[in-house]
């Protein structure tokens, strides 16, 4: 299953929550779940934001070894996942403080966990 999440400029939202889903898939040892994350309006190449990756290893979660690089929207990734998780109702914290970035981990950590679980109900390990 391939998975992807998408918010607006891929350097907040969508790649928190692509490290937090691969975390899981990780530590459960799922090679048949990919993840991936994209903006709508992303400009390509863009790292993700500082306050994204300190919430993120301060709320115990794994940074990839590879520096994140936004990557914009296309139709092709529509047609190529096979779940588009759209991420742009959770608030944007870009330009605000850490709190705000520690909250929305919090609050994607929560809800990765349940789409992990839900994906496990409805598909078994190859």
């Amino acid at each position: 299953m391939k998975i992807l999440f998408v918010c607006t400029g891929n350097t907040c939202r969508s790649p928190m929550a692509q490290v937090i889903l691969s975390n899981i898939v990780k530590k459960n040892k799922r090679k048949d779940i990919i993840v991936g994350s994209a903006g709508t309006d992303a400009w390509g190449g863009q790292p993700m934001m500082d306050g994204a990756r300190l919430a993120l290893t301060q709320c115990g979660e794994k940074l990839p070894k590879t520096p994140h690089k936004s990557t914009r929207f296309t139709i092709e990734m529509q047609k190529s996942f096979d779940r588009i998780i759209d991420v742009r109702g959770y608030l944007d914290p870009f330009g605000h403080r850490l709190e705000v970035y520690i909250e929305l981990c919090k609050q994607l950590q929560t809800a990765c966990q349940k789409l992990y679980d839900e994906i496990c109900n409805n598909k078994q390990p190859t």
